[in-house]
């Protein structure tokens, strides 16, 4: 298993397709691209992808995206696969600067993870690093703003990187579910569908997309779309969030 990287800087586009137009992508990218190498080492082509949300009570991080705001974050954990003991977990910031994502995480495990323990891990982990600006931020960031885990989203994921640029990915997610939850172990009978026939497509890159991308993007008639898997699952179990004035298509 590769080292999980803990920053993340880079240009991202969304776009949002139904399963049968987004299948019919992957053939052209895999002329350039190769499978993630996390796939490759699983019997499907595909892993899971979990992520636990937090938000304040008023649900800043939810209307700053429906409101538009240029320069904006969300905090989440996130885990891939089913979880275990072993399972590193990510307590992670996504900063969105336009088309701009910035991402910094700390790995944890399940212990620290816990609602009564995980400021405490925080402080004692910043004692051990007095130099790290990113666990400042993440410390201000949680209680300023009484931060609280509100919904646990999961989703299959198929991922290809450049065969000449390995920062290079697309990543196609499929069967996002969601549940209203503060727990990284939801009830799994409980998931509900959000657009369960459509995919989102990702395109991440570090500095110019190729020609070969250009010319698929072209070819399949893909239009960029500002899809927030975090806001739209949100409407699906909070309706009075949900102002019935978004389609992803």
């Amino acid at each position: 298993m590769l080292k999980p990287s803990l920053h993340f800087q880079r240009f991202e586009f969304k776009y949002y397709l139904p399963k049968n137009k987004a299948d019919k992508i992957i053939p052209a990218l895999l002329r350039h691209m190769n499978w993630d190498p996390y796939i490759a080492e699983r019997d499907e082509d595909y892993y899971y992808v979990n992520s636990l949300y937090f938000d304040s009570p008023t649900f800043g991080c939810f209307f700053d995206k429906e409101s538009g705001v240029a320069d904006r974050k969300k905090l989440r954990y996130r885990f891939y696969n089913d979880i275990s003991k072993e399972s590193p977990i990510f307590l992670e910031i996504k900063r969105k600067r336009d088309a701009l994502v910035v991402k910094d995480r700390v790995s944890l495990n399940g212990f620290e993870c816990q609602k009564t323990k995980l400021d405490q891990v925080l402080k004692k982990i910043k004692k051990q690093n007095p130099e790290n600006k990113f666990l400042d931020e993440l410390i201000w960031f949680k209680c300023r703003n009484s931060m609280r885990p509100k919904l646990f989203v999961r989703y299959k994921r198929k991922a290809f990187i450049g065969k000449l640029d390995s920062k290079l990915r697309v990543t196609f997610d499929y069967d996002i579910k969601t549940q209203k939850s503060s727990s990284l172990t939801p009830n799994p009978q409980k998931l509900i569908d959000v657009y369960k026939d459509g995919v989102v497509i990702e395109l991440k890159y570090n500095n110019i997309l190729p020609n070969w991308l250009h010319g698929i993007i072209q070819q399949f008639d893909l239009g960029r779309l500002a899809y927030s898997k975090y806001c739209n699952s949100l409407r699906y179990v909070y309706p009075y969030l949900d102002d019935n004035n978004y389609s992803p298509y």
